[in-house]
């Protein structure tokens, strides 16, 4: 476990987004490395743009593909051919689409791109609660990244986190102090798990903890990997309030591991893209906060 005291950094903050838009073609943003014309990369730079925009699209026509990225349509269909092998994207009658399942997590750079609109604004209201508390603990999410540039910058805050991400971010975001768990690193999750990350979160008590989940089903939150669940569960369980944060598109998701009963939770942030009978149901069992 690493304790460091925080100081504002005069460096620019790392977005919260991988892909930086450079141009619009047929009304679609695409990265200063997607333009294949003027800008050199490498295949494995190109197949990494190529999934950030159909994660960040969710569909995607090959044809709009081929026009955006600027290469042969045998480029693109290798291209696809070894994201679709990674099981990452899935291709149909000319269209590819991003893959979500039950039993793995989409790696951090992807996760970075999705319901971006949505996660800015559960962001801004969960930074303004976690204003009148003094010990935070936020988890690998990347709602929770999102939150980091919006937190006060307070001295006498202390701030944990399992996650690279989230511990880099709050280093060059805030001052305090940072408490950086260790433990087994996932370079998926860009984020610490395993016995000792437990052992130094059960040490550990938080005023208040802010974590994300891959879906929620029938008053249930889950996660896809096991372990990543019950180290968040026990996170909830040392801290005296606990968030979830939550975009409305995971109400519509399936991920495989459970990891708590929403009411388990005092406060659930979601955003206006929740459906009217789904919130009601959840306002039966929790405190919750729609984010517009």
């Amino acid at each position: 476990m690493l304790s460091t005291r925080l100081s504002r950094s005069t460096s620019t903050r790392p977005s919260t987004t991988s892909i930086a838009s450079a141009r619009t073609r047929n009304g679609a943003d695409v990265s200063e490395a997607s333009r294949g014309a003027t800008v050199s990369v490498s295949k494995q730079q190109r197949q990494d743009e190529l999934a950030r925009l159909i994660y960040e699209r969710g569909s995607i026509r090959t044809d709009e593909l081929i026009e955006l990225f600027d290469v042969s349509p045998m480029t693109l269909y290798r291209d696809l051919a070894t994201l679709e092998s990674k099981r990452l994207v899935r291709r149909s009658r000319g269209e590819v689409a991003a893959v979500t399942n039950s039993t793995s997590e989409t790696p951090i750079s992807f996760r970075l791109v999705q319901d971006v609109s949505a996660k800015a604004k559960i962001a801004k209201v969960a930074a303004e609660i976690l204003a009148d508390y003094s010990t935070i603990f936020l988890d690998d999410s990347t709602t929770a990244l999102a939150i980091v540039d919006l937190l006060p910058d307070v001295q006498q805050k202390t701030y944990i986190t399992n996650s690279l991400a989230v511990s880099r971010a709050l280093s060059q975001s805030v001052q305090g102090k940072l408490i950086s768990l260790g433990g087994t690193y996932n370079p998926q999750l860009d984020a610490f798990f395993g016995p000792t990350a437990t052992k130094e979160i059960t040490n550990l008590n938080p005023s208040a903890v802010v974590v994300g989940a891959a879906s929620v089903q029938n008053f249930a939150v889950y996660h896809p990997y096991a372990e990543v669940g019950s180290f968040k569960s026990l996170a909830m369980s040392q801290a005296e309030f606990s968030v979830l944060v939550v975009a409305a598109p995971k109400f519509k998701r399936t991920s495989l591991h459970k990891m708590a009963e929403i009411s388990d939770f005092d406060c659930v942030i979601t955003d206006d893209g929740i459906d009217e009978e789904t919130l009601a149901e959840l306002r039966g069992e929790t405190h919750v906060i729609v984010a517009r």
